[in-house]
């Protein structure tokens, strides 16, 4: 089953690279572009599996860390890898302070890191999900 995955980036190039390379070359997921978060929590009733959240949007006013805050308050089990160019330390303890799984700084890895990512949280939801079946939770 194919998981879906929100992509928040605003440079559509970014865009289209990332969503190729989720569906084409790992498979198994399903991706959904936004070119920046409002648009995106107008669709989490849709229950996406991961968030890939950039942290510069272009004209708009708040960071992708200001936005990272309004979706934990109000969706605060999607998992959400921080996926940026800052390398900054503060910034960086302020995305894992508030629960992301990952923080990726974009580079000539990133596309690996990110797919270590969710191959991360895929087996933690096989996980969670064989132990609530063994224990009925």
């Amino acid at each position: 089953m194919n998981k879906l995955v929100f992509i928040v980036e605003d440079n559509p190039v970014h865009q289209k690279m990332l969503q190729v390379h989720f569906e084409e070359n790992m498979g198994n997921y399903v991706v959904k572009t936004f070119a920046n978060p409002e648009d995106m929590f107008a669709h989490l009733k849709e229950k996406p599996f991961a968030i890939v959240l950039d942290h510069f949007f272009g004209n708009h006013p708040k960071t992708g860390l200001e936005y990272l805050k309004e979706l934990k308050k109000s969706h605060p089990s999607i998992p959400v890898i921080y996926y940026t160019t800052l390398t900054e330390a503060r910034v960086r303890d302020a995305v894992m302070a508030l629960g992301v799984e990952q923080f990726i700084a974009k580079d000539s890895a990133s596309f690996v890191r990110l797919r270590t990512a969710l191959d991360v949280l895929v087996e933690k939801s096989s996980k969670k999900g064989f132990f609530k079946k063994l224990f009925g939770g």
